[in-house]
Protein backbone atom coordinates (compact mmCIF):
# COMPACT_ATOMS: atom_id res chain seq x y z
CA UNK A 1 0.00 0.00 0.00
CA UNK A 2 2.94 2.51 0.76
CA UNK A 3 4.55 1.87 -2.47
CA UNK A 4 0.95 2.36 -4.23
CA UNK A 5 0.36 5.08 -2.64
CA UNK A 6 4.24 6.99 -3.00
CA UNK A 7 3.81 6.28 -7.01
CA UNK A 8 0.88 8.15 -7.13
CA UNK A 9 2.73 11.20 -9.65
CA UNK A 10 1.24 14.16 -8.53
CA UNK A 11 0.12 17.31 -10.82
CA UNK A 12 3.05 18.86 -12.15
CA UNK A 13 5.42 15.97 -11.42
CA UNK A 14 7.68 14.86 -14.04
CA UNK A 15 5.54 11.23 -14.18
CA UNK A 16 2.44 13.16 -14.87
CA UNK A 17 1.65 12.28 -18.50
CA UNK A 18 -0.31 15.51 -18.56
CA UNK A 19 2.16 17.89 -17.62
CA UNK A 20 4.71 16.33 -20.27
CA UNK A 21 2.09 17.16 -22.50
CA UNK A 22 1.39 20.61 -21.55
CA UNK A 23 5.49 21.34 -21.75
CA UNK A 24 5.71 20.00 -25.25
CA UNK A 25 2.43 21.86 -26.64
CA UNK A 26 3.12 25.16 -25.48
CA UNK A 27 6.81 25.21 -26.29
CA UNK A 28 5.79 24.30 -29.65
CA UNK A 29 3.31 27.65 -29.58
CA UNK A 30 6.02 29.86 -28.38
CA UNK A 31 8.70 28.81 -30.83
CA UNK A 32 5.80 28.68 -33.88
CA UNK A 33 4.93 32.37 -35.29
CA UNK A 34 1.65 34.42 -34.64
CA UNK A 35 0.37 33.35 -37.93
CA UNK A 36 1.27 29.47 -37.72
CA UNK A 37 0.04 29.26 -34.00
CA UNK A 38 -3.83 28.60 -34.91
CA UNK A 39 -2.82 25.59 -36.98
CA UNK A 40 -0.53 24.24 -34.42
CA UNK A 41 -3.38 24.37 -31.58
CA UNK A 42 -5.68 22.89 -34.09
CA UNK A 43 -3.38 19.85 -35.32
CA UNK A 44 -3.16 19.82 -31.23
CA UNK A 45 -7.08 19.50 -30.16
CA UNK A 46 -7.29 16.90 -33.10
CA UNK A 47 -4.55 13.93 -32.15
CA UNK A 48 -4.58 14.58 -27.95
CA UNK A 49 -7.41 13.00 -26.75
CA UNK A 50 -8.71 14.78 -23.88
CA UNK A 51 -6.46 18.17 -24.78
CA UNK A 52 -7.92 21.05 -25.46
CA UNK A 53 -5.86 24.38 -26.54
CA UNK A 54 -6.98 27.44 -27.11
CA UNK A 55 -5.48 31.01 -27.79
CA UNK A 56 -7.15 34.32 -26.61
CA UNK A 57 -6.47 37.21 -24.92
CA UNK A 58 -5.69 37.50 -21.08
CA UNK A 59 -5.04 40.11 -18.68
CA UNK A 60 -1.79 39.26 -16.88
CA UNK A 61 -2.92 40.77 -13.63
CA UNK A 62 -4.71 37.32 -12.94
CA UNK A 63 -2.77 34.92 -10.64
CA UNK A 64 -5.45 32.89 -9.48
CA UNK A 65 -3.85 29.16 -9.13
CA UNK A 66 -0.50 27.54 -8.49
CA UNK A 67 2.73 27.71 -10.95
CA UNK A 68 4.48 24.65 -10.78
CA UNK A 69 8.11 24.47 -10.45
CA UNK A 70 8.31 21.17 -13.11
CA UNK A 71 6.70 23.84 -15.18
CA UNK A 72 8.76 26.74 -14.81
CA UNK A 73 12.36 24.78 -14.79
CA UNK A 74 11.30 22.98 -18.46
CA UNK A 75 9.16 26.16 -20.37
CA UNK A 76 11.27 28.54 -22.64
CA UNK A 77 12.16 31.85 -21.24
CA UNK A 78 9.38 34.57 -20.77
CA UNK A 79 6.70 31.75 -21.08
CA UNK A 80 4.09 31.53 -17.84
CA UNK A 81 1.71 28.25 -17.06
CA UNK A 82 -1.13 28.50 -14.26
CA UNK A 83 -2.55 25.43 -13.01
CA UNK A 84 -5.82 26.13 -11.27
CA UNK A 85 -7.78 23.15 -9.88
CA UNK A 86 -11.71 22.64 -11.80
CA UNK A 87 -12.99 19.59 -10.69
CA UNK A 88 -12.39 16.57 -12.59
CA UNK A 89 -10.78 18.31 -15.47
CA UNK A 90 -6.56 20.38 -14.76
CA UNK A 91 -7.61 24.04 -16.24
CA UNK A 92 -4.11 25.71 -16.93
CA UNK A 93 -4.23 29.33 -18.81
CA UNK A 94 -0.79 31.18 -19.07
CA UNK A 95 1.26 33.27 -21.42
CA UNK A 96 3.70 32.77 -24.32
CA UNK A 97 6.98 34.99 -24.35
CA UNK A 98 5.30 37.71 -26.70
CA UNK A 99 2.31 37.82 -24.33
CA UNK A 100 0.16 35.82 -26.30
CA UNK A 101 -2.62 34.23 -23.66
CA UNK A 102 -3.66 30.78 -23.92
CA UNK A 103 -6.21 28.33 -22.21
CA UNK A 104 -5.52 24.33 -22.25
CA UNK A 105 -8.32 22.12 -20.43
CA UNK A 106 -6.70 18.59 -20.31
CA UNK A 107 -8.55 15.53 -18.65
CA UNK A 108 -7.10 13.51 -16.00
CA UNK A 109 -4.60 10.81 -17.71
CA UNK A 110 -3.21 8.95 -15.14
CA UNK A 111 -2.88 5.35 -16.65
CA UNK A 112 0.76 4.79 -15.57
CA UNK A 113 -0.95 4.56 -11.81
CA UNK A 114 -3.33 1.85 -12.52
CA UNK A 115 -0.56 -0.47 -14.47
CA UNK A 116 1.63 -0.20 -11.66
CA UNK A 117 -0.93 -1.12 -9.82
CA UNK A 118 -2.17 -3.97 -11.28
CA UNK A 119 1.38 -5.10 -12.04
CA UNK A 120 2.52 -4.57 -8.28
CA UNK A 121 -1.36 -6.68 -6.91
CA UNK A 122 -0.39 -8.97 -9.36
CA UNK A 123 2.81 -10.01 -8.67
CA UNK A 124 2.24 -9.76 -5.17
CA UNK A 125 -0.52 -12.62 -5.44
CA UNK A 126 1.37 -14.75 -7.76
CA UNK A 127 4.20 -14.36 -4.62
CA UNK A 128 1.92 -15.41 -2.11
CA UNK A 129 0.62 -18.24 -4.57
CA UNK A 130 4.49 -19.51 -4.97
CA UNK A 131 5.47 -19.40 -1.60
CA UNK A 132 1.82 -20.46 -0.28
CA UNK A 133 2.42 -23.91 -2.41
CA UNK A 134 5.99 -23.99 -1.02
CA UNK A 135 5.06 -24.17 1.83
CA UNK A 136 2.14 -26.25 1.89
CA UNK A 137 4.40 -29.11 -0.12
CA UNK A 138 7.03 -28.90 2.57
CA UNK A 139 4.45 -29.64 4.96
CA UNK A 140 2.67 -31.98 3.46
CA UNK A 141 5.63 -33.88 1.68
CA UNK A 142 7.13 -35.34 5.36
CA UNK A 143 3.39 -36.47 6.19
CA UNK A 144 2.49 -37.76 3.45
CA UNK A 145 5.77 -40.14 3.54
CA UNK A 146 5.01 -40.80 7.24
CA UNK A 147 1.73 -41.77 5.89
CA UNK A 148 3.11 -44.14 3.37
CA UNK A 149 5.75 -45.63 5.74
CA UNK A 150 3.15 -46.42 8.92
CA UNK A 151 0.92 -47.91 5.71
CA UNK A 152 3.08 -50.25 4.75
CA UNK A 153 4.55 -51.07 8.92
CA UNK A 154 4.50 -54.71 9.29
CA UNK A 155 6.09 -58.09 10.76
CA UNK A 156 7.03 -59.55 7.47
CA UNK A 157 10.27 -57.24 7.19
CA UNK A 158 13.09 -55.53 8.60
CA UNK A 159 11.11 -51.78 9.80
CA UNK A 160 12.80 -48.84 7.38
CA UNK A 161 13.62 -46.16 9.09
CA UNK A 162 12.06 -42.64 7.79
CA UNK A 163 14.11 -39.65 7.65
CA UNK A 164 13.47 -37.14 9.99
CA UNK A 165 12.41 -34.23 7.94
CA UNK A 166 9.90 -31.44 7.73
CA UNK A 167 8.45 -29.14 10.86
CA UNK A 168 9.91 -29.72 14.40
CA UNK A 169 5.84 -31.62 15.27
CA UNK A 170 6.63 -33.77 11.81
CA UNK A 171 10.41 -34.88 13.03
CA UNK A 172 9.24 -35.40 16.76
CA UNK A 173 6.59 -37.62 15.26
CA UNK A 174 8.86 -39.37 13.28
CA UNK A 175 11.33 -40.24 15.92
CA UNK A 176 8.67 -41.63 18.32
CA UNK A 177 7.53 -43.72 15.24
CA UNK A 178 11.05 -45.23 14.84
CA UNK A 179 11.23 -46.15 18.05
CA UNK A 180 7.84 -47.57 18.04
CA UNK A 181 9.05 -50.00 14.89
CA UNK A 182 12.41 -50.82 16.63
CA UNK A 183 10.50 -51.89 19.80
CA UNK A 184 8.04 -53.57 17.79
CA UNK A 185 10.56 -55.41 15.37
CA UNK A 186 12.31 -56.72 18.50
CA UNK A 187 9.45 -57.99 20.61
CA UNK A 188 8.01 -59.89 17.66
CA UNK A 189 11.42 -61.65 16.94
CA UNK A 190 11.64 -62.36 20.77
CA UNK A 191 8.29 -64.11 20.51
CA UNK A 192 9.16 -65.85 17.26
CA UNK A 193 12.28 -67.22 19.44
CA UNK A 194 10.37 -68.12 22.42
CA UNK A 195 7.62 -69.75 20.21
CA UNK A 196 10.09 -72.13 18.58
CA UNK A 197 11.71 -73.17 21.94
CA UNK A 198 7.96 -73.90 23.44
CA UNK A 199 7.27 -75.92 20.33
CA UNK A 200 10.54 -77.71 20.43
CA UNK A 201 10.06 -78.42 24.04
CA UNK A 202 6.18 -79.55 23.47
CA UNK A 203 7.35 -81.62 20.72
CA UNK A 204 9.66 -83.74 22.16
CA UNK A 205 7.26 -84.85 25.47
CA UNK A 206 4.56 -85.39 22.72
CA UNK A 207 7.03 -87.91 20.72
CA UNK A 208 8.07 -89.38 24.20
CA UNK A 209 4.32 -90.09 24.86
CA UNK A 210 3.37 -91.35 21.90
CA UNK A 211 6.39 -93.76 21.87
CA UNK A 212 5.42 -95.43 25.15
CA UNK A 213 1.74 -95.48 23.88
CA UNK A 214 2.79 -97.97 21.27
CA UNK A 215 3.55 -100.31 24.31
CA UNK A 216 0.23 -100.58 25.76
CA UNK A 217 -2.34 -103.21 24.58
CA UNK A 218 -4.44 -102.50 21.77
CA UNK A 219 -8.00 -101.08 22.77
CA UNK A 220 -9.71 -98.11 23.07
CA UNK A 221 -7.84 -96.35 25.72
CA UNK A 222 -4.72 -96.57 23.45
CA UNK A 223 -7.01 -95.54 20.53
CA UNK A 224 -8.22 -92.27 22.97
CA UNK A 225 -4.56 -91.62 23.85
CA UNK A 226 -3.15 -91.62 20.54
CA UNK A 227 -5.97 -89.35 19.29
CA UNK A 228 -5.01 -86.83 21.99
CA UNK A 229 -1.40 -87.05 21.11
CA UNK A 230 -2.32 -86.14 17.42
CA UNK A 231 -4.61 -83.41 18.52
CA UNK A 232 -1.80 -82.04 20.60
CA UNK A 233 0.82 -81.80 17.50
CA UNK A 234 -2.05 -80.31 15.47
CA UNK A 235 -2.54 -77.38 17.47
CA UNK A 236 1.02 -76.99 17.86
CA UNK A 237 2.01 -77.30 14.15
CA UNK A 238 -1.33 -75.52 13.37
CA UNK A 239 -0.17 -72.02 15.80
CA UNK A 240 3.30 -72.17 14.38
CA UNK A 241 1.71 -72.14 10.98
CA UNK A 242 -0.08 -69.66 11.58
CA UNK A 243 2.47 -67.36 13.31
CA UNK A 244 4.42 -67.74 10.51
CA UNK A 245 1.65 -67.00 8.04
CA UNK A 246 2.99 -63.37 7.77
CA UNK A 247 6.65 -64.14 7.65
CA UNK A 248 8.35 -63.65 4.67
CA UNK A 249 9.00 -66.25 2.39
CA UNK A 250 10.72 -66.60 -0.93
CA UNK A 251 8.47 -65.52 -3.67
CA UNK A 252 8.74 -66.97 -6.96
CA UNK A 253 6.74 -66.27 -9.98
CA UNK A 254 4.26 -69.99 -10.72
CA UNK A 255 1.17 -70.76 -12.53
CA UNK A 256 -1.74 -70.52 -10.23
CA UNK A 257 -4.07 -73.12 -12.44
CA UNK A 258 -1.08 -75.80 -12.30
CA UNK A 259 -0.58 -74.99 -7.97
CA UNK A 260 -4.37 -75.76 -7.74
CA UNK A 261 -4.78 -79.19 -9.76
CA UNK A 262 -2.40 -81.36 -7.45
CA UNK A 263 -4.56 -79.89 -4.20
CA UNK A 264 -8.04 -80.76 -5.89
CA UNK A 265 -6.07 -83.88 -7.05
CA UNK A 266 -5.02 -84.56 -2.96
CA UNK A 267 -8.92 -84.15 -1.81
CA UNK A 268 -9.87 -86.16 -4.98
CA UNK A 269 -7.82 -89.55 -4.07
CA UNK A 270 -9.02 -88.94 -0.35
CA UNK A 271 -12.83 -89.68 -1.59
CA UNK A 272 -13.82 -86.08 -2.10
CA UNK A 273 -16.15 -84.69 -5.05
CA UNK A 274 -14.43 -81.15 -5.85
CA UNK A 275 -15.29 -79.90 -9.33
CA UNK A 276 -12.45 -77.45 -10.53
CA UNK A 277 -13.60 -75.00 -13.44
CA UNK A 278 -10.18 -73.54 -14.69
CA UNK A 279 -11.02 -70.32 -17.09
CA UNK A 280 -7.61 -69.45 -17.64
CA UNK A 281 -3.65 -69.68 -16.61
CA UNK A 282 -2.92 -66.95 -14.21
CA UNK A 283 0.49 -66.33 -13.28
CA UNK A 284 0.98 -64.77 -9.42
CA UNK A 285 4.51 -64.50 -7.45
CA UNK A 286 4.34 -65.94 -4.24
CA UNK A 287 5.54 -69.06 -2.26
CA UNK A 288 4.06 -72.68 -3.48
CA UNK A 289 4.04 -74.38 0.18
CA UNK A 290 2.50 -71.33 1.80
CA UNK A 291 -0.34 -70.84 -1.00
CA UNK A 292 -0.80 -75.05 -1.32
CA UNK A 293 -1.19 -74.91 2.57
CA UNK A 294 -3.99 -71.90 2.08
CA UNK A 295 -5.89 -73.00 -0.41
CA UNK A 296 -5.67 -76.44 1.15
CA UNK A 297 -7.00 -74.97 4.38
CA UNK A 298 -10.33 -73.47 2.51
CA UNK A 299 -10.69 -76.43 0.44
CA UNK A 300 -10.80 -78.71 4.01
CA UNK A 301 -12.84 -76.37 5.46
CA UNK A 302 -15.46 -76.78 2.27
CA UNK A 303 -15.09 -80.43 2.82
CA UNK A 304 -15.48 -80.77 6.12
CA UNK A 305 -18.48 -78.81 6.73
CA UNK A 306 -20.44 -79.56 2.99
CA UNK A 307 -20.45 -81.94 0.50
CA UNK A 308 -18.82 -81.46 -3.24
CA UNK A 309 -16.77 -78.45 -2.71
CA UNK A 310 -15.88 -76.22 -5.77
CA UNK A 311 -12.83 -74.34 -6.91
CA UNK A 312 -13.00 -71.90 -9.61
CA UNK A 313 -10.36 -69.76 -10.78
CA UNK A 314 -10.68 -66.74 -12.55
CA UNK A 315 -9.58 -62.83 -13.58
CA UNK A 316 -10.80 -59.62 -12.54
CA UNK A 317 -10.21 -56.03 -12.15
CA UNK A 318 -6.28 -57.10 -13.01
CA UNK A 319 -6.22 -59.39 -10.10
CA UNK A 320 -6.46 -63.46 -9.91
CA UNK A 321 -9.40 -64.54 -8.07
CA UNK A 322 -9.90 -68.08 -6.75
CA UNK A 323 -13.19 -69.20 -5.45
CA UNK A 324 -13.83 -72.19 -3.31
CA UNK A 325 -17.43 -72.63 -2.60
CA UNK A 326 -19.64 -75.20 -0.81
CA UNK A 327 -23.39 -75.93 -1.08
CA UNK A 328 -23.16 -75.95 3.35
CA UNK A 329 -24.85 -74.56 6.41
CA UNK A 330 -22.80 -71.12 5.01
CA UNK A 331 -21.76 -68.57 8.06
CA UNK A 332 -24.38 -65.66 8.95
CA UNK A 333 -23.41 -62.81 7.83
CA UNK A 334 -22.70 -60.77 10.79
CA UNK A 335 -20.23 -63.60 12.29
CA UNK A 336 -17.82 -64.18 8.80
CA UNK A 337 -15.38 -61.27 9.78
CA UNK A 338 -14.88 -63.01 13.25
CA UNK A 339 -14.49 -66.66 11.40
CA UNK A 340 -12.04 -65.52 9.99
CA UNK A 341 -9.97 -64.78 13.32
CA UNK A 342 -7.50 -67.60 15.16
CA UNK A 343 -9.34 -69.94 17.36
CA UNK A 344 -12.76 -68.69 16.18
CA UNK A 345 -14.83 -72.24 15.65
CA UNK A 346 -18.40 -72.89 13.79
CA UNK A 347 -21.43 -72.67 16.17
CA UNK A 348 -22.05 -76.53 17.21
CA UNK A 349 -25.85 -76.19 16.42
CA UNK A 350 -25.33 -75.26 13.00
CA UNK A 351 -22.85 -77.77 12.10
CA UNK A 352 -21.63 -81.14 13.55
CA UNK A 353 -18.20 -80.98 12.93
CA UNK A 354 -17.68 -77.21 14.68
CA UNK A 355 -15.84 -78.93 17.90
CA UNK A 356 -13.47 -80.31 15.21
CA UNK A 357 -10.25 -78.52 14.58
CA UNK A 358 -8.93 -75.32 16.59
CA UNK A 359 -10.11 -72.88 14.45
CA UNK A 360 -6.71 -71.59 12.21
CA UNK A 361 -7.57 -72.65 9.27
CA UNK A 362 -9.13 -69.58 8.31
CA UNK A 363 -6.64 -67.76 10.14
CA UNK A 364 -3.84 -69.03 8.55
CA UNK A 365 -5.43 -69.15 5.40
CA UNK A 366 -6.05 -65.20 5.80
CA UNK A 367 -2.61 -64.65 7.27
CA UNK A 368 -0.48 -66.11 3.74
CA UNK A 369 -3.24 -64.74 1.54
CA UNK A 370 -2.41 -61.00 2.93
CA UNK A 371 1.21 -61.50 2.76
CA UNK A 372 1.13 -62.35 -0.65
CA UNK A 373 -0.74 -58.67 -0.96
CA UNK A 374 -4.17 -60.15 -1.27
CA UNK A 375 -7.26 -60.20 0.59
CA UNK A 376 -9.99 -63.55 1.38
CA UNK A 377 -13.19 -63.03 2.23
CA UNK A 378 -16.15 -64.81 3.06
CA UNK A 379 -19.18 -64.21 0.65
CA UNK A 380 -22.39 -65.96 0.54
CA UNK A 381 -23.68 -68.60 -1.92
CA UNK A 382 -26.94 -67.54 -4.37
CA UNK A 383 -28.73 -70.40 -3.35
CA UNK A 384 -26.94 -71.27 -0.25
CA UNK A 385 -24.06 -71.51 0.84
CA UNK A 386 -20.17 -70.28 1.71
CA UNK A 387 -17.71 -68.84 -0.76
CA UNK A 388 -14.29 -68.06 0.28
CA UNK A 389 -12.91 -65.56 -2.29
CA UNK A 390 -9.12 -65.01 -2.55
CA UNK A 391 -7.87 -62.03 -4.80
CA UNK A 392 -4.26 -61.93 -5.19
CA UNK A 393 -2.49 -59.85 -7.47
CA UNK A 394 -1.85 -60.80 -11.19
CA UNK A 395 1.46 -60.67 -12.57
CA UNK A 396 2.09 -60.78 -16.64
CA UNK A 397 4.98 -62.14 -17.82
CA UNK A 398 5.55 -63.25 -21.89
CA UNK A 399 5.81 -66.74 -22.97
CA UNK A 400 7.18 -68.74 -25.59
Amino acid sequence: MAILLLSEPAPGDPRDQDAAVVVAAVTALDAASPKDRLAIAAALNANLPGFRLALTELDRAIQTGTRPAYFQSRLPEGVTIIVADAGDQKKSFGFLHDGQGIVLDTLPLTPGFDRFALVTIGFVAISLFVFSLWAAISLTRPLTNFANVVEGFGLDSVPAQLPEAGPEEVRKATRAFNRMQRRIAEMAAQRTRMLAAVSHDLRTPITRMRLRAEYLETGDTKAKLVRDLDQMEAMVCGCLTYLRGGAQQEMVVLDLASLLQPVVDQFTDLGSIVRYNERSHISVRGNPDDLDRAFSNLLDNAVKYAENPEIELFERDGDAVVEVSDRGPGIPSDQREAMLEPFERGCADTTAHAEEGFGLGLAIARAIVEAHGGRLVLDERVGGGLIARVSLPKIDIETR
